[in-house]
């Protein structure tokens, strides 16, 4: 299975921006070098779910920046 169903239970930050930031980092495969090019490329959002939960890919969630919108 790709993700893993252990850290995504046990996640306990706010899951409404790691989903933003699955969203923003599903547009931006084409840059990563951390994305698989084997047969399970096809299936992109686990692929970049199980990435940002093994902290392979990184977000900066900035607050400063959400409030002045």
């Amino acid at each position: 299975m790709i993700i893993p169903i252990d850290k995504l239970l046990t996640y306990n930050k706010n899951r409404y921006i790691f989903s933003r930031a699955i969203m923003e980092a599903v547009e931006k495969i084409g840059n990563m070098k951390a994305f698989p090019e084997d047969e399970t490329k096809w299936s992109v959002v686990p692929n970049i779910l199980k990435l940002m939960l093994n902290n392979d890919i990184k977000f900066i969630h900035n607050e400063e920046a959400e409030k002045e919108q």
